[in-house]
């Protein structure tokens, strides 16, 4: 499928609980589709860089619901670059629900929840495709940023596979598996099983630590400093989807 950037945004400083970020806007075609993709990235790179392609999880990322990982995936990717001063994560909002769209989804929860089923059972029950994602559209903003080698932050094997096959180079690649709430054992052990990921999970689980939630509301970026007017205690632990 031809992948071409029509419009690129001008550069906006990003804020957030980690550090400060930069974010783009692409307009790309990906045959007749035209989508809205984003990077938030903090540079300057130096090749190797810290990489992530991030699918949106409205339900997760947003409202903060905690069946999945995804929230805590992509705050633990900023940490990281914000640790090693560089990287660069793609955000796809036509990622959502895997490609199926966010009212999918929410149909795929309520089956969920009624039939005690997975995902992928329940994008079949749907007649769905278990993963409709590409990933065209974020190397080719990997590439329009000048990344030609990658410190890859993911589980996903074919996301390791398109970064290779679209002539990045992956030095290396990190696990980010929120590998300490018990909660999330069965939708992380259903992802290896039926989705491929590389997730290994201890052999028991505790709930979040202090440690952990830390990690999201660092010390030098507070919620005082950002204008949130809220008490510790009715901060977000960490989410996902």
């Amino acid at each position: 499928m031809s992948v071409r950037i029509l419009e690129v945004s001008k550069d906006v400083p990003v804020r957030n609980r980690i550090g400060m970020f930069t974010l783009r806007a692409y307009l790309i075609a990906e045959g007749p589709h035209i989508d809205t993709h984003l990077a938030i990235f903090k540079g300057p790179f130096v090749n190797p860089v810290p990489v992530r392609i991030n699918s949106a999880c409205l339900t997760g990322e947003v409202f903060g619901d905690r069946r999945c990982d995804c929230a805590w995936q992509m705050w633990e990717a900023l940490r990281r670059f914000e640790t090693r001063g560089q990287g660069v994560m793609t955000y796809h909002p036509s990622h959502e629900g895997r490609g199926i769209g966010l009212f999918q989804k929410i149909r795929s929860y309520e089956l969920m929840d009624e039939l005690g089923i997975t995902t992928r059972e329940a994008f079949q029950e749907l007649g769905e495709v278990p993963d409709l994602r590409t990933y065209g559209a974020a190397t080719a903003i990997l590439k329009h940023l000048g990344v030609t080698a990658a410190q890859f932050l993911s589980n996903n094997p074919e996301k390791i596979k398109a970064l290779e096959d679209s002539g990045i180079e992956v030095v290396g690649s990190e696990r980010v598996v929120m590998d300490f709430d018990s909660s999330l054992v069965h939708y992380l052990q259903s992802k290896a099983a039926q989705f491929g990921h590389l997730i290994e999970l201890p052999t028991f689980m505790l709930g979040v630590p202090e440690a952990e939630d830390l990690a999201l509301w660092p010390q030098g970026v507070g919620d005082h400093e950002l204008g949130i007017a809220h008490e510790v205690a009715d901060r977000p632990t960490a989410t996902g989807a």
